[in-house]
């Protein structure tokens, strides 16, 4: 009984040490649910480790998916891809990922440009 538990505990270790070995998002600029009131020049996201980006959109509201280039081409924990001018709207910004172990990896976050921003920028 006592390897039996033994082996339990040892399972339980050995999952929770591979689900943390995968890169997931801790921080954002814009950050997630967030609301803004200018137009950031820059996505930037902080992973947990290492990571390459291999696709990245951006959708305002129900608009289609825009895809967000150039990526970079290293992996890295902070990662910054230039935004294009953005309008008021609410946006979900979706990528995936290939982390350090391999693993592809997806995820999404969303904010959204406040319409007083439009005020005073009119295009």
């Amino acid at each position: 009984m006592k390897i039996l538990s033994l082996l339990s505990g040892l399972a339980l270790v050995a999952f929770a040490v591979a689900a943390d070995a995968h890169a997931h998002l801790q921080k954002s600029s814009p950050a997630d649910n967030s609301v803004i009131s200018a137009s950031p020049s820059n996505l930037v996201l902080n992973f947990s480790e290492a990571a390459r980006l291999t696709a990245l959109w951006i959708q305002n509201g129900e608009k289609p998916k825009q895809r967000l280039k150039p990526l970079p081409t290293a992996a890295a924990q902070q990662i910054s891809v230039p935004l294009p001018s953005l309008t008021p709207g609410t946006y979900s910004v979706s990528w995936r990922l290939v982390s350090d172990d391999g693993h592809i990896m997806g995820g999404a976050l969303h904010f959204t440009l406040a319409a007083e921003y439009a005020a005073d920028h009119p295009t």
